[in-house]
């Protein structure tokens, strides 16, 4: 429907791997997990507000999604964004080489879709 008017964003360079896989270890080498497939979130019809979600997403060492968690949520579109995450297709995150699990953040901010009537002027 409204997908162009919808922007998510992964914020991979602050992947964080799970259970602290990274302390300790300063002369290993972390590859963050990497979007494969992703798919749009579509602008609920019966929401007027904008707003954005939080998830907090926990990928597998095989990189599929294990749990998703809302962070911040926005009325509305917390049901959108957790469907549509669950379609998302992950590389998995590497620990010198090795795939482990990883929990990333990922946003999905919503705006309203500009509506083109003709003869009106913008």
């Amino acid at each position: 429907m409204f997908r162009n008017t919808i922007w998510a964003m992964v914020a991979m360079a602050v992947a964080i791997s799970w259970a602290g896989a990274l302390s300790g270890q300063e002369n290993s080498r972390y590859e963050p997990p990497q979007v494969i497939a992703a798919e749009e979130p579509v602008y609920p019809v019966n929401v007027v507000n904008p707003g954005t979600v939080v998830l907090e997403v926990t990928l597998d060492p095989a990189g599929e999604i294990e749990a998703v968690k809302v962070v911040q949520a926005a009325a509305g579109f917390n049901e959108e964004a957790q469907r549509v995450i669950r379609k998302w297709k992950f590389a998995p995150a590497r620990l010198d080489g090795k795939p482990v699990r990883s929990v990333i953040p990922v946003v999905f901010s919503f705006s309203q879709p500009l509506v083109w009537r003709p003869g009106k002027a913008q």
